[in-house]
């Protein structure tokens, strides 16, 4: 896929590769009003799934979302990434799209990238929401989910992520076991899908690698912006007291508990409802590409 400038990429249907000062980075934009940079979970590829674009968001916000390095048409660079390169490629898309600054959003590993991109340029965010976070190190980590690259069969390693993202699910297995077997077979589909796509059979356990070195911890008292924290009652992968330790040391943030799993940010309709009523009375500029 060919890196065209900015402005071109903007201008014509989503997405397209765009240079930064990092990579060369697959993004897509939409909607309208102030800029809204959303950052994906560790399996986010623009070209399966982009569920940010299919809420109500870009009818307050203009989004961006890219592919992080290592997934989907992004970019894969030589030698060990860490988390901070990740937020220094958050920074970097930021410049390309001429964005001074910008509400953020960040989903799982995604929420991850946003608290260190936020420590690296706090001046460059005008609001945080976090959704299925971790502060990693003395405030504790996401579950390891590289673990389940060691499970080599399919339907075994999606009962054994399915149980991680939603406790309530190995119950519907013994009591529901139809529609048990159709969560399976979604999960398995849709990872056998997410391994073809581009590079990321290799990507991925890169960017896991990256994942298990997160701690953020210490960082968090000198987040001053306002936060938002969400955060899945039944959520086994980010779980509750993760979203509570990065709460008590946030200075001004403020937790949500969702009635639902990992997965929460767009399952249910609170984060976003949330957001929109928090963010848009702000009167944000607009973007300016």
């Amino acid at each position: 896929m060919k890196a065209i400038d900015v402005a071109k990429a903007l201008s014509v249907s989503p997405p397209y590769r765009i240079k930064t000062a990092t990579l060369h980075v697959n993004v897509r934009v939409g909607g309208s009003g102030p800029p809204l940079l959303f950052l994906g979970g560790s399996n986010f590829d623009l070209s399966l799934k982009a569920l940010v674009f299919d809420s109500q968001l870009p009818q307050h916000f203009t989004v961006a979302a890219a592919d992080p390095r290592g997934l989907g048409a992004t970019d894969a660079p030589d030698g060990d990434w860490t988390m901070k390169d990740y937020a220094q490629d958050a920074l970097a898309l930021l410049d390309a799209l001429n964005w001074d600054s910008a509400c953020v959003l960040g989903e799982s590993f995604g929420a991850m990238t946003a608290l260190h991109l936020a420590a690296l340029a706090p001046e460059r965010i005008t609001r945080l929401a976090l959704a299925a976070a971790s502060p990693g190190g003395v405030g504790g980590s996401s579950y390891p989910v590289q673990e389940f690259l060691d499970i080599n069969d399919p339907e075994q390693r999606a009962i054994s992520a399915l149980s991680i993202i939603d406790n309530r699910w190995p119950t519907k297995l013994v009591h529901n076991t139809e529609q048990a077997q159709q969560d399976i077979a979604a999960r398995v589909e849709a990872e056998a899908l997410f391994i073809a796509s581009h590079n990321n059979a290799t990507g991925y356990p890169r960017l896991l690698q990256a994942r298990a070195g997160h701690d953020i911890s210490h960082a968090l008292p000198g987040i001053s912006c306002d936060t938002l924290v969400f955060a899945g009652r039944y959520d086994q992968q980010a779980p509750i007291d993760r979203a509570e330790y990065i709460t008590s040391h946030l200075p001004n943030s403020q937790l949500h508990v969702i009635d639902g799993g990992h997965s929460h940010c767009f399952a249910t309709p609170e984060p976003v409802t949330v957001m929109i009523r928090e963010w848009c009375a702000t009167h944000a500029q607009p973007a300016s590409l």
